[in-house]
């Protein structure tokens, strides 16, 4: 799956929050958060992780090309001096993560992202889209596995998701 590596691909909220760090002096500073979820899906007792190749792509591949910039000068609510700022941008912080295809479990911290302030508040929406949906979907897959092993017909599975699953360019 191809992740959109546009930094558009956010909240407003994460942009206005860059621009405050930016004019306050603050973008600099270090932060570290962790990706974690709170209740298992399907009522299971497992999650199975997924997504962070498509992740750490979009990471690698994140830019502000010169609409990107156009179209936020045009919401009016940007500085000059702040999408200036924005031109050379690229995220330079470090992931730390579980193995994709891990069992993980809720209250986890699956990943880790150390990276300076505004970097951190660029990248969560789109981390928190990718990985959750992908985790989603390894998760049903392997419930269905597991409940096929014990079917007469040897644990073959057959899956028309893409029927009815809708992913991020949904």
């Amino acid at each position: 799956m191809t992740v959109p590596a546009s930094p558009l691909f956010t909240d407003l909220y994460q942009l206005t929050m860059m621009q405050g760090y930016w004019h306050h002096g603050l973008h600099a500073r270090e932060a570290v958060f962790d990706l974690y979820f709170r209740k298992l899906p399907f009522q299971g007792g497992f999650a199975v992780w997924a997504g962070l190749e498509p992740a750490l792509g979009m990471l690698e591949g994140l830019r502000f090309s010169e609409g990107d910039l156009a179209y936020l000068e045009g919401l009016g609510q940007f500085r000059p001096d702040f999408l200036d700022a924005l031109r050379g941008w690229r995220f330079s912080g470090q992931v730390t993560a579980f193995r994709e295809g891990s069992v993980v479990f809720a209250h986890a911290p699956l990943l880790t992202v150390q990276a300076p302030l505004w970097e951190a508040q660029l990248v969560e929406t789109a981390l928190l889209n990718t990985l959750n949906f992908q985790t989603l979907v390894a998760t049903k897959a392997a419930r269905c596995v597991l409940a096929a092993g014990s079917s007469p017909h040897g644990g073959q599975v057959v899956e028309f998701g893409t029927r009815r699953a809708q992913g991020p360019d949904g």
